[in-house]
């Protein structure tokens, strides 16, 4: 009797479960060709074990760090040449290679180079005091009527004295009478200045009472405790609580550190 004739699609289902059949097998081969790589860490040359270093196969997304005596294991390793990587804070990377052979396991040490880590910049804030703050430096500071100065302008520029940094500032000049001695004047032209009584100095809200002299204003006001200091020139510039009378050509005001 003839035997039954075999359909197409019969064919194709007895080929696919042979694949099928044949996958684990295969998988079960590749399996058992696998390896295990072993690595030992050490600082310098004959160094104390490296803790936390992590060990990477380049490719492979196989990876691990090592245990507290500077040891990683890596299993499940296929048999072929390998790029190993090893990286610890601190240290030098290292890269090399290795060839794996079937159903091994190898041991590799490897000594790690300590090395200076370079640490991002810090930015340093200035903090300056509350009542420098309460005594509406800011706020007259963002009107910009005035001239404006902080201690970190001049801060480690040498020895200065209060005179050189208010003298730099828009508003005020150093002058001289006849009998040498060193005024804080207004800059503006006396013509257009005509009534007015000179420059008044004001420390923490409180009007100095002063000759005028520049070496009296330096001793008065020494530099170090300077927190701030503000400079107006002409009443139309002068915040009206520091000229009530309206009699200054100008005003100095210097905030102390506190």
């Amino acid at each position: 009797m003839p035997a039954a004739p075999v359909s197409a699609r019969r064919i194709r289902r007895l080929a696919l479960a042979t694949v099928l059949a044949l996958v684990p097998a295969a998988a079960a081969a590749q399996a058992d060709s696998t390896s295990i790589l072993r690595v030992a860490i050490h600082a310098e040359e004959g160094g104390a074990p490296v803790a936390g270093a992590r060990v990477e196969l380049q490719g492979l997304h196989l990876a691990a760090n090592t245990d507290a005596g500077g040891v990683a294991r890596i299993a499940g390793v296929p048999p072929g040449p390998v790029l190993v990587e090893v990286r610890k804070l601190g240290f030098g990377a290292e890269h090399f290679p290795l060839v794996v052979h079937p159903r091994d396991t190898l041991s590799v040490e490897v000594d790690l180079q300590t090395v200076a880590v370079r640490l991002a910049g810090v930015t340093a804030t200035a903090q300056f005091s509350r009542g420098l703050r309460e005594s509406g430096f800011f706020e007259r500071k963002t009107v910009g009527l005035g001239a404006y100065a902080l201690r970190t302008e001049w801060e480690g520029r040498g020895r200065l004295a209060f005179g050189d940094v208010v003298r730099r500032m828009r508003g005020i000049r150093v002058g001289t009478t006849g009998d040498g001695r060193s005024l804080l004047v207004p800059s503006r032209p006396a013509a257009s200045l005509s009534g007015c009584a000179g420059v008044q100095i004001y420390v923490d809200g409180v009007q100095l009472h002063v000759d005028g002299k520049y070496d009296d204003v330096n001793n008065l006001v020494p530099l170090a405790e300077v927190e701030a200091v503000e400079t107006y020139a002409g009443p139309s510039e002068i915040p009206p609580q520091y000229n009530a009378t309206g009699s200054a050509c100008a005003v100095v005001l210097v905030w102390r550190r506190v």
